[in-house]
């Protein structure tokens, strides 16, 4: 029996047959809305390709590397496994995306182009690539992750500069070349707005098509990552007289792990499924044109792939998640999202028919009745009953038609009674105006809030700092540090009230288990309400969570504190620190 129908026999279960089957009988030509990262460039199998089209994934993200493909100045050669990995992608008629990377060894001393010759080169070598692939290749992605660790010499001076540069080049030559061929620009690890604030302040967008952008967060749920991607294309709006320009993600994913100490995210491959399906229903719901989950398979310790690495390649829950959710929001458009409590998404799509389709799921169990809904189905692509009493859960569900029953959002007066008066990452900002937020620290035992007065801007983030080294505080986290003497030096954010009344003060600390952990403190006024040990291995939590009402007046001062480890060992002390407060009726 060949490789490739063994795969097929045991990568699709028959109830995933006759969903995918099903899904290749709907109307239209396949979306390239849904992708995978692959890996043929570096070694995998052809062989998996055929389970890739089954699935009815059209499009791929892969690579083929500039080194492999000009193994001497001016010399062009393409590899046989490029060309068969290529041609296998063909017959099945899969699209690839091809990323052109990396440096070449016969160019700035083989570290990454940073000289007009070296880009020059790399421009070629794209060149090169269409007219060897032609009109198979219809989208390349100039470089990946340069804002990160793929990238290495004197370009790393000023990554956004030089990856300007470098776009420029290889935009202008492809366009010359095929002027249909779709330039992705980006790449980047994360969405770091202060670096695509340099990339489109310096002309980025007269040099690229799409944006790209790797918003992974793997110790966190999917729920954010909308906002992440509409403060990208707020920036794109600021920079192109308010007209939207195209995002792609070409890379999100979670690895299945188990909880490692108390409050650390527990990822199994049901979960995996769940996460999947709800990053693409809101990054669909962020007009995000492209998705690409990474990877297809597990590779060694990653197990991010929708199938096991374990010879029939058996598919995991997030493959069936994908294919689901493929079929039911095929060409479907993204119409908005339901008005519905904030922790219960209802995201509403139309299908060319007209007909309604949502993604819904709660991220705490809440029984609801509902009525009028056609058909629903799971997960798993499995019919469930579409009206009366259910329980929704972090789970999607896919309903059909229309759909009434769903608890509304608090109307405009309750919402006025429980109004945010505060959020420590919505309302972080640098000086002049830092509302009614200030960033300082406490030294040694003392309570006494002492300002911080420098901010600096990074690549990644702003931040504040003062006098000790290591210490900041950024929109997320906050880092402490030590005075010469060895006493500690919190970071701390501090809220003045402006309000008079009860407010509700609900949040997290969480640090990360290597280093010696952290101490987390709230004070009120001066007086410690608490301060707890979190992080640094297993024995200790995680995350320490507050929510507690307290009277307030004009001039009452809350501050968030993050101060070192027991044995004051700075390694490891990030910790992220989220605060709302919000108005409380007594």
């Amino acid at each position: 029996m060949k490789t490739s129908r063994k795969i097929a026999l045991f990568l699709f279960p028959p109830a995933l047959m006759v969903l995918v089957l099903a899904a290749r009988r709907a109307a239209g030509p396949p979306e390239e809305r849904w992708g995978v990262m692959t890996h043929f460039a570096q070694g995998w199998s052809p062989d998996l390709i055929p389970a890739i089209a089954h699935g009815g994934i059209p499009t791929v993200r892969d690579e083929l590397y500039w080194a492999k493909v000009e193994p001497k100045p001016h010399v062009y050669s393409f590899p046989p496994a490029y060309d068969a990995y290529m041609a296998a992608l063909r017959r099945n008629h899969i699209e690839p995306l091809v990323v052109l990377s990396f440096e070449n060894g016969n160019y700035d001393g083989g570290d990454t182009p940073h000289t007009p010759e070296a880009r020059a080169a790399y421009a070629r070598y794209a060149v090169e690539v269409l007219r060897h692939y032609g009109s198979q290749i219809k989208a390349v992605e100039i470089w990946n992750e340069y804002n990160g660790s793929f990238s290495k010499g004197p370009a790393t001076e000023d990554r956004a500069a030089s990856y300007l540069a470098l776009l420029r080049a290889a935009y202008a030559a492809i366009k010359r070349e095929r002027p249909d061929v779709i330039v992705v620009g980006g790449a980047t690890s994360g969405v770091p707005l202060p670096y695509w604030e340099k990339l489109l302040a310096g002309g980025a967008l007269d040099s690229l098509d799409v944006l790209s952008v790797h918003p992974y967060r793997y110790d966190e749920p999917p729920e954010g990552l909308e906002a992440q991607i509409a403060g990208l294309q707020r920036l794109v709006l600021a920079h192109n007289s308010g007209v939207a320009r195209p995002v792609w993600v070409t890379e999100i994913g979670w690895y299945t792990k188990p909880s490692r100490a108390p409050g650390d995210l527990a990822i199994d491959e049901r979960t995996q499924a769940e996460f999947l399906a709800r990053a693409y229903a809101l990054l669909l719901s962020a007009r995000v044109q492209r998705v690409y989950w990474y990877a297809f398979q597990d590779e060694n310790d990653l197990t991010m792939g929708l199938v096991r690495n374990d010879g029939p390649h058996t598919a995991k829950p997030a493959y069936t998640a994908l294919a689901t959710l493929a079929e039911q929001l095929r060409h479907a458009r993204f119409v908005g999202r339901d008005d519905t409590p904030e922790d219960l998404y209802s995201l509403r799509f139309e299908r060319p028919s007209g007909e309604a389709v949502r993604v819904v799921w709660s991220l705490q169990p809440r029984p609801v009745t509902l009525t009028g809904a056609k058909a629903a189905v799971d997960l798993e692509g499995r019919a469930v009953p579409p009206n009366g009493t259910i329980t929704l859960n972090d789970s999607p569900l896919f309903f059909s038609g229309p759909l009434a029953g769903l608890p509304r959002a608090p109307s405009a007066a309750e919402a006025a009674e429980s109004a945010v008066l505060a959020d420590s990452s919505r309302d972080f900002a640098g000086p002049p105006d830092t509302g009614a937020w200030s960033y300082g620290e406490f030294v040694g035992d003392s309570t006494t809030f002492a300002p911080l007065a420098a901010v600096a801007e990074s690549d990644w983030k702003k931040s504040w700092s003062g006098e000790y080294p290591y210490l900041s505080i950024t929109a997320g986290d906050q880092h402490p540090s030590v005075a010469g003497d060895g006493a500690p030096v919190a970071a701390v954010r501090r809220w003045r009230s402006g309000y008079d009344g009860t407010v509700r003060v609900a949040g997290s600390f969480r640090c990360g288990l290597q280093g010696d952990g952290v101490g987390v403190s709230i004070v009120v006024d001066g007086q410690r309400r608490f301060r707890t040990l979190i992080g640094g291995g297993a024995d200790r939590p995680v995350v320490e969570s507050f929510d507690f009402t307290m009277p307030a007046r004009a001039g009452t001062t809350i501050d968030f504190a993050v101060d070192p480890g027991p044995a004051a060992n700075l390694d490891f002390d990030a910790t992220t620190v989220a605060a709302v407060i919000r108005k409380e009726q007594p």
